[in-house]
């Protein structure tokens, strides 16, 4: 059977531009991890890539007029240190005290243990804040995340109940890390080095 130049090169042109939609939807479809890796201060300065970071508890009292949203939690595997960042809404940050913590890590509602990768646990706990909408919808859907990054290989909520707010790290070692507050959006950012 004889094919057609016209038919040969209709078909050409289609596969051509369905192979070019498709790798433009893969491309949109979440922002590159380099993205949370470069943020920039409330001054528009980049936040340094290196840092010296805490082993030890750090708190931060704030005094919110409300109950504080808790929008997002993402991740990044940066160059040197892998990245948590909490998106707040509004201008308010709840009050956060971050510390490792021991095995077993628990729900805080139902006291069950959960199962954590890892051999260092960070515990990121925050106050007067919500991860669900008041008409219950959560905010943050991936509750138990598995990464691939150095050190960073699992977030998982672990506190929804009460105005109280918790996440726990899993990470593959104890390592220093550092918090850093940002506006315009509200975030909190956890940096751990890896």
């Amino acid at each position: 059977m004889k094919r057609s130049p016209i038919l040969l090169s209709l078909l050409s042109t289609v596969i051509g531009v369905g192979t070019l939609l498709a790798l433009t939807g893969c491309a949109t479809q979440a922002p590159a991890p380099s993205v949370l890796c470069t943020l920039t201060d409330d001054n528009g300065n980049p936040i340094p890539a290196t840092f010296t970071g805490t082993l030890n508890p750090r708190h931060q009292g704030h005094a919110p007029t409300h109950v504080v949203l808790v929008q997002k939690a993402e991740t990044a595997c940066c160059n040197g240190f892998d990245r948590v960042v909490f998106t707040c809404e509004g201008f308010h940050h709840p009050t956060w005290k971050v510390h490792y913590v021991h095995p077993p890590i628990q729900q805080c509602g139902s006291g069950n243990n959960i199962s954590m990768t890892g051999n260092a646990f960070l515990q990121i706990s925050m106050d007067t804040a919500q991860a669900h909408t008041d008409a219950g919808q959560p905010t943050i859907t991936d509750r138990d995340r598995h990464l691939n990054c150095q050190n960073l290989k699992q977030l998982v909520l672990t506190c929804d109940f009460e105005a109280k707010v918790g996440f726990v790290l899993g990470l593959n070692s104890k390592k220093p890390y550092r918090v850093v507050e940002l506006q315009n959006p509200t975030r909190l950012i956890i940096d751990v080095k890896n």
